[in-house]
This record gives C-alpha cells, structure tokens and sequence, in this order.
C-alpha cells in the first residue's frame, strides 16, 4: 500500500477501522489476455499479489470464518474471472480482480500486483493498482 495507508492516514480514525491486512500471494491465474493476435490465441498464466485492508479483530476474538475474508473462495472467484476473461491489457484485468476483493464490504482496501511473465523478453512487467472504498 502506499506510505499514507501504510501509516494508518487511509483509514478512518477513532477505531472503527484498523489497518490489519490479509496478504494472498503468488496466486497463479490462467486468462486470455494481450493486445497482438498471437497472444490471445491461447490461456497464459498471469500471477497475481494482494494485500487486502481488513479489520481482523472481529475474528481474532471469534476464531470465526465468517467474521473475516474466506481468501480460499476469494481465491477462486479471482481464478473464475481470470478464466473468463478476454482483456486486451493487464491494467484491465487487474481492475477486475480488485473491483471483486472490494465486493466485501469489510475489506476497505485493496493492493494488487499483477504479473505477465514472458512478456518482455528479459524482463519482468506487472501492473498495480490501490483502490480504497469510497465513503
């Protein structure tokens, strides 16, 4: 995130929200994605980082599944939108998996890395976005 969320200045004050985070890291999803024909000509492996803006308390004093974010369905929700997408450009797809981790309404934020490797030979390109809910 970046060094205002990370110092807590993101986030609402006076306790209603903390600055906890669940990470979900190295989360390989297979798209059809890319701007030249030859790219879109079959399913490639992109790989995708997220640190998700959670407040953990609620299950920390529960032990609870359902009082934090399931990041094993998240998980496969991001792998079923991978899937069904035909996007032109990473940023494209990137918007979408971040727009679904938003979908919860605990989650206040979101920091995604998204990589496609063998894109540029020699090198390795990847988008991010940050994206807080809004209000």
């Amino acid at each position: 995130m970046d060094e205002k969320a990370a110092s807590g200045e993101a986030y609402p004050a006076g306790g209603a929200f903390s600055t906890d985070e669940i990470r979900l890291g190295g989360l390989r999803l297979r798209t059809t994605l890319g701007v030249y024909e030859a790219e879109r000509l079959a399913p490639r492996e992109v790989v995708a980082d997220l640190r998700l803006a959670i407040d953990l308390r609620p299950a920390g004093r529960s032990d609870d599944l359902r009082d934090t974010m399931d990041y094993a369905a998240l998980a496969e929700r991001l792998r079923a939108i991978a899937e069904g997408a035909r996007f032109r450009l990473l940023e494209a797809l990137a918007e979408a998996l971040a727009a679904e981790a938003l979908a919860d309404s605990r989650v206040r934020a979101v920091d995604l890395v998204l990589a496609k490797p063998g894109a540029v030979p020699g090198a390795e390109v990847s988008v991010r976005v940050r994206r807080r809910r809004e209000g």
